[in-house]
C-alpha cells in the first residue's frame, strides 16, 4: 500500500509539475507578446520625440542662415551709407574750404581799397 500511496504522489507531482510548466510557458507567451507591444510603441515615441528634435533643429538652422543673411544686408547697408555720408561729408568739406577762400581774398581786397582810399583822401 505504501508503494501505490508513492505511485499516486509521484502521479500528483507529475501532473502539478506539467500543470505548473503550462502555467508557466502560458505567461512567458503573454509576457513576451506585452513586452512586444510595450517595445514597439517605445520606438514610435522615441521616433516621434527624434522627429520632433529634427524638425526643431531643421527650423533653427533655417532661422539662423536667414539671420545670416540679415546680418549680412545690414552690414552691406551701413558700409554703402557711411560711402554715401562720406562722400557728402568730403563735398561740404571742399565747399567749406572755397568759402574760406573767396572770404579771406574778398576780406584781403576790401581791406586794399579803404588803405587807398583812406590814403588818397589824407594826402
Amino acid at each position: 500500500m505504501a508503494k501505490k500511496d508513492n505511485t499516486n504522489a509521484l502521479q500528483v507531482i507529475a501532473e502539478a509539475a506539467k500543470a505548473a510548466t503550462q502555467a508557466i510557458s502560458t505567461a512567458a507567451l503573454e509576457a513576451t507578446k506585452v513586452l512586444a507591444s510595450n517595445a514597439q510603441e517605445a520606438s514610435k515615441v522615441v521616433n516621434v520625440a527624434s522627429s520632433i528634435d529634427h524638425d526643431l533643429l531643421i527650423r533653427l538652422e533655417t532661422k539662423m542662415e536667414g539671420l545670416k543673411n540679415d546680418i549680412a544686408e545690414i552690414k552691406n547697408g551701413t558700409a554703402t551709407q557711411l560711402n554715401d555720408h562720406e562722400v557728402r561729408i568730403n563735398s561740404l568739406e571742399t565747399s567749406k574750404t572755397k568759402q574760406n577762400t573767396m572770404m579771406s581774398i574778398g576780406i584781403g581786397l576790401l581791406s586794399l581799397l579803404v588803405t587807398l582810399l583812406t590814403y588818397h583822401l589824407i594826402k
